[in-house]
């Protein structure tokens, strides 16, 4: 299956976060979206996904996540995965690789204070 640039979706996220989402597989199984981050997300509080896992491959920069009360420093080449249920939070400026398993769907995350 191949999906081209032009058949993502681009989006932008209040606190320093651009990407392209890009259409699930056929199965629905996973979605990709490339990020380009100068900044902070969310803007507020911690992101939280219910049932997917999120692998981050850090294809350049520099990235700070905090997971749940653990802090990781990432660089170029580096991947972290955020399992389902685990709070988290972004800083740095990077451009990311997220694999998103199942496929991303909106009303499966949420922000929390």
């Amino acid at each position: 299956m191949l999906i081209k640039k032009e058949d993502s979706k681009k989006f932008s996220i209040p606190g320093g976060t651009d990407g392209w989402l890009y259409p699930s597989n056929l199965q629905s199984d996973q979605t990709i979206a490339y990020v380009e981050m100068d900044g902070v997300y969310p803007e507020k509080g911690y992101s939280i996904n219910d049932v997917c896992t999120e692998t981050f491959f850090i294809v350049e920069g520099n990235l700070t996540i905090y997971i749940d009360d653990e802090v990781y420093e990432l660089e170029k080449g580096d991947v972290i995965i955020v399992l389902p249920g685990k709070k988290y939070n972004t800083r740095g400026k990077a451009k990311i690789i997220d694999f998103i398993t199942p496929s991303w769907e909106k009303n499966n995350n949420q922000i929390i204070q």
